[in-house]
């Protein structure tokens, strides 16, 4: 590991960490039952063959001789030494191997996932361990050998080991300082290997002195394909790991596409290539461990591209980025599939693999020298006419004709050679001295403990959370004890609402995450738009690490790719226009979030021509969404028009954008989760457009006033102050509008009771309170009779029938189980801005 280990790092380890355990509870069982099934039968003893001819094959006397020979399946290839189809079906040893096929294929499949995992995690001894087992378990499952005891106890000596491993790395977020263990643990997994391997080589050995039939000798290769074939992995795969699958493979992909975008622009670093490698093998991994077959192959393909990259030879294209997004694109699909209850098939698989093995066929020379370097080859491929192309490309590279016909030989050596590399980067990557970020962290270590909890869990938490506020407030406001001396009871209540909001604060940042992931996504979408609009844009990001609700960032995903296609496609001017206009060639379009007055602020900013408000607002007219002529809208009422529903104010449609369909969508999504959007433009030097979200989506701090009999909450964020205004303070213009004096500023009157259309106690302003409200950089004040107090408010949707009522955000329910309405104060304030028609 590095010397500079992130949060994220380490979260991503502990993950590792415990979904590593879950594997190894699953393994252990899986082991132990299929241990209790390899006692020895002695097929040849059942069968009446002679015990010679099991030892002539190079087995020992359990092992069936006709398992080496190709008679395994459903029946149809019987033993040869069987008398009767049934017989060969009864025989305990064929049943024995039939049974144990999936759960061998189960116990590999496990295996491989760790080994993938660990390795992209720099885990070597893990990962060196994990490559061992699996190394012995392709040899069972591939019918070369019978499981037996030995091999049995070395796999749960290995589970011994991976959970002392698993120890360590949680601990120290690596596994240095297991080296000792892990070599003797490989090395006992290797001579189990190389030993079953030479049991193989001499059964060859016999085979090829004593001949078999030529009928026999075609089903020979059979077995090993049909259990390939047949071998689906019948461990209970759940729709929780399916959804911890896609979360994950989500994540890598992710990763590698960022990897692929900065290709796209520039020849990418030893490390980009390397965790782009990482990224592709661990997901391949993940999919050959639940049997995704279409996925597992394209990756594979994808992964052999870059090992190519990462080993620094040539590819036929230079720059095979956008073939890759191309692939990356259809694993994304097949995923999706996958999660949707599909197979993950993927329709374009043989095209792409061709694509790739075209990327992977060594560029030609361009400088042979002669025509005399061809025919060397030429009495090679003259038998084979189809081989020609293959074995005449190496042949011009070799300067001596001579020297050339060697070199064929290492050839075939060279796809084995992939395989290794992938240790190469783990053992290149760690740090000789990688104790010292272990020694480091150890106290974060042990108190850092991650877990995944499913989200309707969450919500349920934050909605009792919700509910124990309102049980609070009922408690402590209950009118049988109002003006009661009752000391240790409001000390007890005091502490109470100390505690609930400790906890309210904890689980509001429990669904809290970074935009970084929204933002990254972003990157890509930029990416082909600009390609599709012939465009150069450039995407600049900020602000990645503010965190929202995850409800939040799933609504505004949407909103946020319409608001960058129209960046793009209608703000952006294409390259000739901008050089004449006298801007820089590339465009900019700037993506950022911050924290603002109690809000998330997301801002898509362009530099580009900006929105034409004589455009919009005649289009506007011609459509009859205003009345007049608009010459007192201001520009803000003018540009809010675009979110009109089918409002377009494009020449022509594109299948970027154009339709009108998309704008009134946005805002609808934004006004969902109670959020509004603000748009700024100057001609000729581009737009903005905020997203403004509300941090939470649940409690808020809340100030309660009454006007009359009713009740209402303010949002603490919103009030600057209050204050008892004097006569000399009002002042009231031509049209009638009030306006109070606070210092040297003059702010708007609203008299809530004429929105509330209720009876008020206080007529005249100086009988009243006044609110000074501050939103977006402007004020108004809020006249009502009086302030309640401050209290924790949870927020209440209103009910579909009531429909959207603009200045109100939402309501809560008090402690005498009254309901309470949330003020909008952005809406209060827009209403003298002539927007509230518009419902902005």
């Amino acid at each position: 590991m590095s010397n500079d280990i992130s949060s994220d790092q380490i979260e991503i380890i502990l993950e590792f960490v415990q979904e590593s355990r879950d594997m190894i509870d699953q393994l252990e069982p899986i082991i132990i039952e299929l241990g209790q099934s390899c006692q020895p039968g002695n097929c040849w003893e059942i069968l009446g063959c002679q015990q010679t001819d099991c030892l002539r094959h190079g087995h020992s006397p359990d092992f069936p001789c006709w398992l080496d020979m190709g008679y395994i399946g459903d029946g149809k290839q019987t033993c040869p030494h069987a008398n009767s189809e049934q017989e060969c079906k009864n025989c305990p040893v064929f049943q024995r191997i039939n049974g144990n096929v999936d759960t061998i294929n189960a116990i590999f499949r496990l295996f491989h996932s760790m080994k993938g995992s660990a390795g992209f995690l720099d885990l070597t001894n893990l990962s060196g361990m994990a490559h061992a087992a699996e190394s012995l378990l392709d040899l069972v499952r591939a019918g070369k050998i019978m499981m037996d005891s030995s091999h049995v106890e070395l796999l749960c000596q290995s589970c011994d080991f991976a959970k002392e491993a698993l120890d360590l790395v949680e601990r120290e977020y690596t596994d240095q300082g297991l080296e000792a263990v892990a070599e003797d643990m490989k090395s006992r997994l290797i001579q189990a290997t190389d030993l079953a391997q030479e049991r193989i080589r001499l059964g060859a050995v016999a085979a090829a002195a004593e001949p078999a039939p030529a009928p026999e000798a075609g089903p020979a290769t059979a077995p090993n394909k049909k259990i390939a074939a047949d071998s689906s992995f019948e461990l209970e795969i759940t729709s929780e790991m399916v959804e911890r699958f896609a979360q994950e493979a989500d994540e890598l992909l992710q990763s590698a596409e960022q990897g692929l975008l900065q290709w796209t622009e520039e020849k990418p670093s030893a490390e980009v290539v390397a965790s782009l490698f990482r990224n592709i093998h661990s997901f391949k991994g993940n999919c050959g461990f639940f049997g995704y077959a279409d996925l597992e192959r394209l990756s594979h393909q994808m992964e052999s591209v870059l090992d190519l990259v990462k080993s620094g030879k040539a590819l036929a294209d230079g720059n095979p980025a956008e073939i890759l997004l191309d692939c990356l694109d259809s694993l994304r699909a097949a995923v999706a599939d996958v999660t949707n209850g599909g197979t993950g098939t993927i329709a374009t698989l043989a095209a792409q693999q061709r694509q790739l093995d075209t990327l992977m066929t060594p560029p030609a020379a361009p400088d042979v020298p002669t025509a005399e370097a061809s025919p060397a080859p030429t009495p090679e491929t003259a038998p084979a006419p189809p081989e020609p192309p293959p074995a005449a490309a190496p042949a011009p590279t070799p300067p001596s004709p001579a020297k050339a016909e060697p070199k064929p030989a290492p050839a075939p050596a060279a796809p084995k050679t992939p395989p290794p590399p992938p240790k190469a980067p783990a053992a290149s990557s760690t740090p000789t001295a990688p104790a010292k970020p272990a020694a480091a962290n150890k106290s974060a270590a042990a108190q850092r403990q991650d877990i995944r909890v499913d989200l309707e869990k969450l919500d349920q938490l934050i909605n009792l959370i919700g509910e124990m506020v309102i049980a609070e407030n009922m408690l402590i406001h209950n009118p049988d004890i109002a003006g009661l001396e009752l000391e240790n009871f409001h000390k007890a209540g005091q502490q109470m609402s100390k505690l609930v909001r400790e906890l309210q604060e904890i689980a509001m940042t429990i669904r809290m995450i970074p935009v970084s992931g929204l933002f990254r996504r972003m990157i890509r979408l930029v990416h082909d738009l600009s390609l599709k609009a012939g465009k150069k844009v450039e995407l600049i990001l900020s602000g990645e690490e503010t965190e929202v609700d995850k409800t939040v960032v799933e609504t505004i995903t949407d909103p946020l790719v319409h608001l960058i296609r129209n960046s793009l496609d209608h703000g952006l001017e294409p390259p000739d226009e901008r050089i004449r206009a006298g801007k820089p060639e590339k465009g900019i379009v700037r993506l950022s979030a911050r924290h603002e007055e109690g809000e998330v602020w997301i801002t898509i900013e362009d530099d580009g021509r900006g929105l034409n408000r004589d455009k919009i607002l005649s289009k506007a007219i011609s459509k009859g969404l205003i009345d007049g002529d608009g010459s007192d809208m201001s520009d803000k009422a003018i540009y809010n028009l675009i979110f009109q529903a089918g409002f377009s104010t494009a020449d022509k449609i594109t299948d970027v954008s154009g339709r009108g369909v998309g704008m009134d969508v946005v805002k609808q999504n934004i006004e969902k989760i109670k959020g509004k959007i603000e748009v700024t433009s100057k001609p000729g030097q581009g737009s903005r457009m905020i997203l403004r979200i509300p941090l939470t989506l649940g409690i808020i701090d809340g100030m309660m006033v009454r006007v009359g009999d009713t009740k209402c909450i303010v949002p603490t964020l919103a009030i600057r102050e209050a204050f008892r205004p004097q006569e000399s303070a009002i002042t009231i213009t031509p049209d009638g509008q009030e306006l109070a004096r606070v210092r040297e500023n003059f702010f708007p009157v609203i008299r809530l009771h004429e929105v509330l259309k209720k009876e008020p106690e206080s007529h005249t302003l100086p009988d009243g309170i006044l609110i000074l409200l501050e939103y977006q950089d402007k004020g108004v004040c809020l006249f009502v009779d009086e302030i309640v107090g401050q209290q924790q408010t949870v927020i209440k949707g209103l009910s579909d029938y009531i429909g959207n009522v603009r200045w109100v955000s939402g309501c809560t329910i008090l402690g005498d189980g009254e309901v309470c309405l949330i003020l909008d104060v952005g809406h209060l304030v827009d209403m003298f801005e002539g927007k509230e028609t518009l419902g902005i």
